[in-house]
């Protein structure tokens, strides 16, 4: 059990860099995990405990999209306060159409902006393959 929870606090560090394909993969398991969390959400009239469980995994997932943004800038040699900007950025996209075409062109920008090759002030280059 301890190593499902160590497994987790890791997905959640901030610290740290992430290349292009694990950015671009993360991101799109994200987007499944928050679908399943809505779906989940409208499922209110059969009982609350859908409704609450939906809402765990929407927080769990802005949680993770934060760690995957602050480690994606990271690579880039950016500042962690960025990814907090990109998260309320992206929440505030959810009402205003305009910001979510501009957030979604920010997301491909960060998934093909190619990182530092050398170390950074975050850390030595992230590994050639997916991680998580």
């Amino acid at each position: 059990m301890s190593n499902v929870t160590q497994e987790l606090k890791e997905m959640m560090y901030l610290s740290g860099r992430m290349n292009r394909r694990s950015y671009v993969m993360n991101l799109l398991t994200l987007y499944g995990l928050g679908y399943i969390g809505a779906v989940l959400m409208s499922f209110d009239y059969i009982t609350k405990a859908l409704w609450v469980l939906g809402w765990a995994i929407i927080i769990f997932a802005i949680g993770r999209e934060l760690a995957l943004a602050s480690r994606r800038i990271h690579d880039l040699n950016g500042p962690t306060f960025l990814a907090f900007i990109y998260v309320i950025a992206a929440f505030v996209a959810i009402f205003t159409p305009t910001l979510a075409k501009i957030m979604i062109l920010v997301k491909i920008g960060l998934s093909l902006m190619p990182g530092d090759r050398d170390t950074n002030a975050y850390g030595d280059p992230p590994e050639s393959k997916i991680v998580v």
